[in-house]
């Protein structure tokens, strides 16, 4: 220990000193790195653990400035390769303590010193300014307080000018980095005199709506533009900062700030989507200074509540959060600010745009502000998030029948939700006949409504994507209804209604529970008695977990009778009940181990059903998938590996190897019996289609293509055992085959879909998808189009792709001579 102090802390003739250093705090200094040493825990220290440094603290301050001259000199006394881990942690920890001393408020300098240290921080960089070595974001802080009263010099000025290019120096700058260097070249300068940066569109932009007004006017916009340069770090306004924003717009006027803030969105959009499309940029493509004022005027556009200006918003909020390659979102700033401007919208305007947001940006930080911008709505509303996610949902209009109608003259437009992702559009003329194309009359003398009407359109098919994956969640969410207050959601909003009346529900009257469904505005059970007295109901969403075989299997058939299309899987519903081999291993599952998964696919999978999960590769990026269920109050790990030598040329695992499922409450890990029913079947259910999507297996090109390493597990995969998925298939298939006009062509053997061509026989797996041939079995890659044949089949339910590509494979397969496709035809003839 001695000689490393002695090696770091010995005379130092690399830096010639200005300021003389006294021996007591040389003295000082030597003794409290020697605690240092001795507190050190791991590679790090806690300072206030160091009785030196409580001693520090007290001394005077005219000790504590000289101990930092000392500290600036002794650190570009050595280099840390010279001294070895505890070289490391030393000159960290001096780091440390300047940091501390710097920003101490009775501690002042003078601009000689002021210039010493800057010197001292640039001593031997080359050049440059690198704060992982310096406490430079102290010091500028520091000396932005000091020339408020001093002002700032002619030598001070150039050694500032020097700081901001040492600090913008290079190709690999942060945002930090670049907002740094915005406060020291501003460090001094006049703040009441309000300039824009016009280096970039946007800077332009604003300086563009100044010049244009009236001088008298202008003097208004500028007090406005000046209370949004200042609108400060924080992630969102004090409520006194946007009440000020509100005066200031109603002193400037509406009419004028409205315009102003579209036209500076828009040429910010032109800007972002030219980057994106040419996939080239420059760190400081928008002015931090101009970026601040941006994002003002988007949180003060709340105050404003236009609907054109909150869609403009929306727009900006979604390209922000865009990712471009090797950078990530472009302006984490902007977007973060659009979303705080609508959670100050009315909730019914403002909870529907970020629930939009919840669906589309998928990055799990921006995830969790959009919830917590939800709970403070809910909360202000004195309601919870479901109830207000729930109360902010619109019918834009669409009548029971579950149409948008509307009139453009002699035309009419009528516009129908087909499924949950699926709004078909037809125009009629006054004698009724029925037309696919808009009318050349409408699009000439309604441009303007036709517009809007189109608008809305997309607003509809986003919210029912939105409301598809919110209902399909209340499964965890032990949510539950008054009747009243079920019918105004579930019934009276015809958006919801698409839903509500396609979904079976729990009806509970005293202790007795029925389960029924809307149909011809009764409500029925599964033998179609209908329900009376329902009026003091408890309702909740009906899951097949909770019902006997009998049951479930009658809710089946009833919807397949009645070819009742469910939004997503209820009555068929894939249940996962915990095996005796899981009870054997007690605390864990296996039942998806040992699997090859595509990562890339597999962290979009994890994303779009809420659990979390970041890329791993060649750096220390370990990680395990977890689902967090609030209701239950517990969480469940999918353990997956990264496989080593998979790695991109970015260091990213293309591949990783699945292990264990483990459940946790929250107080410890749960015994797999012990898991809630339903809380292990959604769960399994999830990872199932993890790996049924993103294995390797899944892909039907990989044999041709895929590594060699992989083609037992691909074969295994591809030909394999059913998971509970696959089973469920079967099972709706054996229904479904009869009743099509290839019957006589199917059979099933086993886990295969037999098909019996003019050309060969094929049998498709179950599970996969994938298909061989007969007599020899011989694979068969098809990519099949699941938009086109599948679509001729009557499906229960929305959702299973690979249900649809059997399907789509089983049609076209049982016609070969019609194949034109001449990749396929030379496998059928090989």
């Amino acid at each position: 220990m001695k000689d490393i102090i002695k090696k770091l802390f010995g005379v130092n003739n690399d830096i010639e000193s200005k300021l003389e250093i006294s021996p007591e705090v040389i003295s000082f200094r030597k003794e409290f790195f020697e605690e240092a040493l001795e507190y050190k825990d791991g590679y790090s220290v806690k300072l206030t653990d160091i009785p030196k440094y409580k001693e520090l603290k007290k001394m005077l301050s005219s000790f504590r400035k000289e101990f930092i001259f000392d500290l600036i000199y002794l650190k570009n006394g050595q280099t840390k390769t010279d001294l070895g881990d505890d070289g490391y942690f030393l000159k960290d920890t001096a780091k440390n303590v300047l940091s501390l001393l710097i920003r101490a408020s009775d501690i002042h300098f003078n601009d000689e010193e002021i210039l010493e240290i800057i010197n001292g921080f640039m001593h031997g960089s080359e050049g440059h300014l690198y704060s992982f070595n310096w406490p430079i974001v102290p010091l500028v802080g520091k000396i932005e307080k000091e020339v408020q009263k001093t002002g700032v010099s002619p030598e001070l000025r150039s050694t500032l000018n020097k700081v901001q290019k040492a600090i913008t120096k290079g190709n690999y700058l942060s945002a930090d980095d670049i907002r740094l260097g915005t406060r020291v070249s501003n460090i001094g300068k006049n703040s009441s005199e309000f300039e824009v940066d016009r280096n970039d569109p946007l800077g332009n932009s604003i300086y563009e709506t100044i010049t244009s007004l009236k001088e008298s006017d202008q003097e208004v916009f500028k007090e406005l533009l000046e209370h949004f340069s200042k609108g400060g770090g924080k992630s969102m306004p004090a409520n006194s900062w946007l009440k000020t924003s509100g005066d200031l717009i109603a002193k400037v006027g509406v009419g004028k700030v409205k315009p102003s803030f579209i036209k500076w969105i828009e040429d910010t959009l032109d800007l972002f989507r030219q980057i994106h499309k040419n996939q080239e940029y420059e760190f400081d493509f928008i002015a931090d200074k101009n970026i601040q004022i941006l994002r003002s005027a988007v949180w003060s556009s709340s105050v404003i509540n236009d609907d054109e200006l909150n869609q403009i918003i929306e727009v900006l909020g979604l390209l922000s959060y865009k990712k471009l390659r090797n950078f990530g979102a472009l302006s984490a700033k902007l977007g973060n600010g659009c979303i705080y401007s609508f959670s100050k919208l009315p909730y019914q305007d403002g909870i529907s745009r970020l629930t939009k947001f919840r669906m589309k940006i998928k990055y799990p930080s921006v995830q969790s502000i959009i919830t917590k911008a939800i709970e403070r709505v809910a909360k202000a509303e004195g309601k919870t998030m479901y109830e207000i996610e729930e109360l902010a949902v619109q019918d834009f209009g669409l009548n029971s029948d579950f149409q948008l109608i509307q009139k453009f003259g002699e035309y009419t437009a009528i516009g129908t939700i087909e499924n949950s992702s699926s709004f078909s559009l037809l125009w009629e003329n006054e004698s009724g006949k029925k037309i696919k194309s808009i009318p050349k009359f409408v699009k000439d003398n309604f441009s303007v409504e036709l517009k809007e009407y189109k608008k809305k359109i997309k607003d509809i098919q986003s919210n029912l994507t939105a409301q598809k994956s919110r209902i399909e969640k209340i499964f965890l969410a032990k949510r539950e209804w008054d009747f009243e207050q079920w019918k105004k959601l579930y019934l009276d909003n015809n958006l919801l209604r698409f839903f509500g009346t396609k979904l079976i529900w729990n009806f509970k009257i005293d202790d007795k529970t029925t389960s029924v469904i809307y149909e011809n505005n009764e409500f029925i059970d599964v033998d179609e008695v209908i329900l009376k007295n329902y009026k003091n109901a408890k309702i909740t969403l009906w899951h097949p977990v909770n019902s006997s075989i009998n049951e479930i299997q009658s809710w089946r058939r009833w919807l397949e009778k009645n070819e009742i299309k469910q939004p997503f899987k209820q009555a068929h519903r894939e249940l996962y009940i915990v095996t005796d081999a899981e009870k054997n291993t007690n605390t864990y599952s296996n039942r998806f181990a040992a699997h090859v998964l595509r990562q890339h696919i597999f962290i979009a999978l994890c994303r779009e059903r809420g659990w979390a999960y970041t890329l791993q590769g060649q750096w220390d990026s370990h990680n395990t998938p977890v689902l967090k269920i609030a209701a239950w109050k517990y969480r469940v790990e999918f353990w997956v590996e990264g496989i080593q030598d998979s790695a991109n040329d970015s260091g990213i695992f293309n591949y990783l190897q699945t292990d264990q499922v483990r459940f946790y409450d929250v107080e410890s890990q749960v015994e797999m019996d012990k898991v809630p029913a339903i809380v292990f079947s959604e769960a399994m259910r999830d990872i199932d289609l993890f790996v049924g999507v993103t294995s390797i297996g899944a892909d039907p090109n990989w044999r041709d293509g895929g590594e060699e390493r992989f083609h037992g597990y691909w074969s295994d995969f591809s030909f394999g055992n059913l998971a509970v998925s696959g089973r469920e298939r079967k099972e709706l298939l054996e229904n479904i085959i009869p009743k099509l006009k290839i019957a006589d062509q199917c059979s099933f053997e086993g886990n295969f879909l037999v098909v019996k061509g003019t050309i060969r026989i094929y049998k498709i797996h179950l599970g996969s998808g994938n298909i061989l041939m007969k007599p020899n079995d011989q694979y068969l890659c098809i990519v099949a189009d699941r938009s086109k044949r599948a679509n001729e089949v009557f499906l229960p339910f929305e959702g299973d792709s690979t249900l649809s590509v059997i399907l789509s494979k089983a049609l076209m397969l049982a016609d070969d001579t019609k194949i034109k496709d001449r990749t396929i035809i030379s496998q059928i003839k090989n």
